[in-house]
């Protein structure tokens, strides 16, 4: 039976956060090594208030309770701006200049691996950084219009260097096998990763992970179980597991293991809203469609949309588009769209929409 310890955070003022992680460490007891390497969500050079990002508090709490060298790393996903720009907006570089946590670049030298993922074999790096540190993961609780949500499991998916990972998305363009593959991945890390504090003080729901909606919910969620800390924090948003991709496929290959919670009993988050990609997944797993109908299911997609009225040109979606979809003029073509939302994610001002296909739009509300 794997431990998931829920604790009171009321807000991300120091003291607060330090009582509240002290108080996991005190209900999960662990001796951390030395070496640590902090993997913060960083999608988006964004603000801490915008809940896109773990709150850097966090981690200068952890780069002072844990014992040094202490690590912050992770590689977003548009590589057009330098790290430098991502941690002065993340608000992670002040975090190393009062603890003397090291900012580390996930970029350099990397192990290639090969997964075999429903049959279909991919090669991608990692960052060698990560084999030769434990990994304390220290995910955004947040939706995801591919995995429904984004916590632990999805969050060392920031291990693989910049642009390759937005290039698996053209190896796994279908949501399942894309899900598949944060399995096996996790299935490969896991033993790297020592610890996941999920920041779940202010979550984002509907069309996360960066243009979602900020909702106040107050907690940490912490345990040594990627996994079963993913299925907690799935349940506290109301979901059960055949609701999430990667939990109901984890489940069917390897088995969640049965989990104790600990510390606080809070309700679920009031008012939690899936991404508009939801409909569209049940549909599609429901095994006792026609084959006719089940064709016509795999034809529904969650499709990006330019709001011309807000880009300001910025470019940052055609830099980012693994399968060139986006012309310099900013137009979609939507026969080269894999509909992997890459842009939706990195776009820094929220000009791009996710609404469903046409024929989503006819067959579902």
């Amino acid at each position: 039976m794997e431990t998931v310890a829920i604790v009171k955070c009321p807000d991300y003022k120091k003291t607060t956060v330090k009582d509240a992680i002290s108080r996991i460490f005190d209900l999960i007891g662990f001796d951390f090594p030395s070496g640590v390497l902090l993997k913060p969500n960083m999608l988006s050079a964004r603000n801490p208030d915008e809940a896109v990002t773990t709150h850097p508090v966090i981690l200068e709490v952890l780069s002072e309770l844990l014992p040094h060298p202490v690590f912050i790393g992770d590689s977003p996903p548009n590589t057009s701006k330098t790290i430098e720009y991502y941690w002065n907006r993340c608000q992670y570089e002040d975090v190393s200049k009062k603890t003397k946590a090291k900012l580390v670049k996930l970029e350099g030298k990397s192990s290639i691996f090969t997964l075999n993922v429903k049959g279909r074999k991919v090669n991608f790096p990692v960052s060698s950084f990560a084999f030769q540190h434990p990994v304390f993961n220290l995910p955004k609780f947040k939706t995801h219009n591919i995995t429904i949500l984004t916590c632990c499991m999805k969050n060392l998916y920031g291990l693989i260097p910049g642009y390759p990972k937005g290039l698996l998305h053209t190896e796994f363009p279908e949501p399942e096998y894309f899900n598949h593959f944060i399995v096996e991945f996790y299935q490969l890390l896991k033993e790297t990763v020592v610890f996941n504090i999920v920041d779940a003080v202010e979550v984002m729901d509907k069309n996360g992970p960066s243009s979602g909606r900020k909702k106040y919910y107050g907690y940490l969620i912490a345990g040594k179980n990627g996994v079963c800390v993913d299925f907690v924090c799935a349940t506290l948003a109301g979901l059960k597991i055949h609701e999430v991709p990667f939990l109901r496929i984890y489940e069917n290959i390897y088995g969640i293991p049965k989990v104790k919670i600990i510390g606080d009993q809070p309700e679920n988050i009031p008012g939690f809203q899936v991404p508009s990609s939801s409909a569209i997944f049940k549909m599609q797993e429901n095994r006792f469609m026609s084959g006719i109908i089940r064709t016509m299911a795999n034809q529904l997609n969650i499709i990006p949309v330019i709001n011309h009225n807000i880009c300001v040109k910025c470019m940052e979606c055609v830099k980012v588009c693994p399968a060139r979809a986006i012309s310099n003029d900013l137009k979609i073509d939507r026969k080269k769209c894999i509909n992997c939302l890459c842009c939706f994610e990195v776009c820094p001002n929220r000009a791009i929409n996710v609404r469903k296909s046409f024929l989503a739009r006819i067959i579902l509300p």
